[in-house]
């Protein structure tokens, strides 16, 4: 299994984003072959990682050349302060109970 973490700063408070991200992003991703879990992870206002894990390194490209040139372009790209710091990595160990986020 593969992990791609990406750290985003943006120009806007990352609480605009979580609609489209959730709304959007997720259902289109959720669908695509290699998909595994996704994660967006507020760090401060205008600091997120995403983190999106693939079955292999193939399926995380082709992930990152449908969404990237398209998804991300039109919904992130717009208002980042910075270019992505971006990192795709082997996941060597891992632990998942189960997950619950509180609203």
């Amino acid at each position: 299994m593969v992990a791609v973490v990406n750290h985003l700063h943006f120009t806007i408070p990352i609480d605009d984003l979580r609609t489209i991200v959730q709304e959007d992003g997720v259902p289109l991703i959720s669908k695509l072959p290699g998909f595994r879990d996704f994660f967006f992870v507020k760090v401060d206002s205008t600091h997120a990682i995403v983190i999106i894990f693939w079955k292999d390194a193939e399926s995380a490209d082709a992930g990152a050349k449908i969404m990237g040139p398209n998804w991300f372009v039109k919904h992130f790209k717009p208002f980042l302060a910075r270019p992505e710091d971006r990192s795709v990595g082997e996941i060597i160990a891992a632990y998942k109970p189960e997950l619950r986020l509180d609203p």
